[in-house]
């Protein structure tokens, strides 16, 4: 199960800005891409590819081969040339669920909402890529968690695509994280409905929580038929939550997706005594009567993207592509900290030898001018007296340099020691306090434990220490772990 948000550290490569990719919706029917400009307001790019019936199907996709094909079509066609992108995915076979928590450190919260995903999902946990965030917090020392878990075949089918096509998903988010976004400003609950050719998205929310989603599948036959099953569905989902769940009345019903028209509003409308109206659109220069086809792939465009463990936002990104962000990250963090120390030191050691020549050669000029002059004067012989003292200082600086060992040398030895299972999020090292701590990710339990041990053999640290809190999980194990410098 991926659902572990850890603690924070840097953020990884793709995340360190607020930055907008190039944005991708894949449905059954149809990918669209939206790539926002610097100020996120404004469509710089944007394309659209119809999709094989046979290429996506509930969801999963069947043939990536072709997908990854559409998808160099659509990039071509968009002249994007950027290669990590967010990804969209649909709503089906996702899980969705709002825990109502106590207020607990951030550490005791990721298990509780773990304890408590394996209550309420209907599949194993292991089987899905699962991610949560905060939606909500109360003076009743609540908090509100949005959870939200995919089969991990789901994922791993657009990744497979994604990867043949030459791009990296920063991001995959589902349908209603898109939906509730357009409206998440609003305290009052609302449903939002996403129309599309073989199906309808149904999200009902307050505020940033999804209190439910739901499919409707539309079928081959007449078009009268599928809109009244929608809007039985309709009626159905605000009967239980108003009555059932005694819940508010919800007055507003949004309606977006490529079959959202007026004619089809005011269907709705009349079969469900509620103001429909159309969602609100996230950008300013949509293409004039697509505004509502394009309201999704837009809000999604603008979503925040963070790593998977920030814990105000859902990334249901895999480990997998997570730890290669990662390792890129520390790969560039250690050697900007090598180049910073290295030049530091050169530099100290340069103006040690310079001062050291400097004095030298005064020290030579004076004993020539007193053999010069004879005995000295009071005055001059104080001169030489500080000039020896000086000189002496020199030479104490440069046998302290020669004699000490740098900080890169101890981060290069940790660096040549990390197995190949293991990732460092942050290093801090405290030579005055004569103190290590690392923050990392092991794939497994055994890499973390012979990373530890690696440390303790080495010359540099001894001490190397794990909290018990991180030999609980087998896998995917997030550590601290703290070491005395030597």
């Amino acid at each position: 199960m991926h659902g572990s948000k850890g603690l924070k550290g840097p953020a990884m490569v793709a995340f360190a800005r607020k930055i907008f990719y190039p944005s991708l919706i894949i449905s059954e029917e149809k990918i669209q891409v939206i790539h926002l400009d610097e100020t996120g307001k404004r469509i710089n790019r944007l394309a659209e590819e119809r999709l094989d019936p046979q290429i996506i199907e509930s969801g999963e996709v069947k043939d990536p081969q072709q997908l990854a094909k559409s998808l160099r079509t659509l990039f071509a066609a968009a002249k994007i040339t950027e290669n990590l992108v967010v990804v969209g995915i649909p709503e089906n076979k996702c899980y969705t669920k709002v825990l109502e928590l106590p207020k607990l450190k951030f550490n005791e919260l990721e298990e509780a909402v773990t304890w408590e995903a394996d209550t309420y999902l209907p599949v194993e946990s292991e089987k899905v890529y699962m991610d949560w965030k905060i939606v909500r917090e109360d003076q009743k020392n609540t908090v509100s968690i949005l959870l939200i878990a995919v089969p991990k075949e789901i994922i791993e089918g657009y990744t497979a695509a994604l990867k043949m096509a030459g791009l990296t998903p920063v991001a995959f988010e589902t349908t209603a994280l898109s939906l509730v976004r357009l409206i998440e400003n609003s305290q009052e609950r609302t449903l939002m409905v996403e129309i599309l050719e073989r199906h309808a998205v149904l999200m009902l929310s307050k505020g940033k929580a999804i209190e439910s989603s739901s499919i409707v599948a539309f079928s081959e036959g007449s078009e009268q038929e599928n809109f009244k099953n929608l809007i039985q569905t309709i009626v159905k989902m605000l009967t239980y939550y108003e009555e059932k769940k005694n819940q508010e009345k919800i007055q507003r019903i949004f309606i977006c997706g490529e079959g959202a028209s007026t004619s089809v509003r005011q269907t709705i409308a009349t079969g469900t005594g509620r103001s429909v109206e159309f969602a609100p659109v996230p950008v300013e220069n949509l293409p004039k009567g697509k505004e509502q086809s394009l309201t999704v792939v837009s809000s999604l465009a603008k979503t925040d993207i963070q790593a998977p463990r920030d814990q105000y936002t859902i990334n249901l990104l895999p480990p997998a592509i997570q730890g290669e962000f990662d390792h890129v990250n520390t790969e560039s963090g250690t050697k900007f900290l090598l180049i910073v120390s290295t030049a530091v030191t050169v530099s100290l050691t340069f103006a040690a030898l310079i001062a050291l020549l400097v004095l030298n050669n005064q020290n030579a000029s004076l004993a020539s001018q007193k053999e010069q002059l004879g005995p000295l004067s009071a005055q001059t012989g104080q001169v030489v007296a500080e000039t020896q003292r000086l000189n002496w200082a020199s030479n104490t600086i440069v046998s302290v340099a020669e004699k000490q060992t740098f900080p890169q040398g101890k981060i290069a030895q940790i660096l040549s020691n990390t197995p190949e299972g293991v990732s460092i999020v942050l290093m801090t090292l405290d030579e005055n306090q004569h103190k290590l701590q690392i923050t990392g990710r092991a794939a497994t339990r055994q890499d973390m434990l012979k990373f530890r041990d690696n440390i303790n053999n080495g010359e540099s640290f001894t001490d190397a220490i794990l909290p018990l809190s991180s030999l609980e999980r087998s896998q995917n194990v997030e550590f601290i772990l703290t070491a005395t410098s030597l």
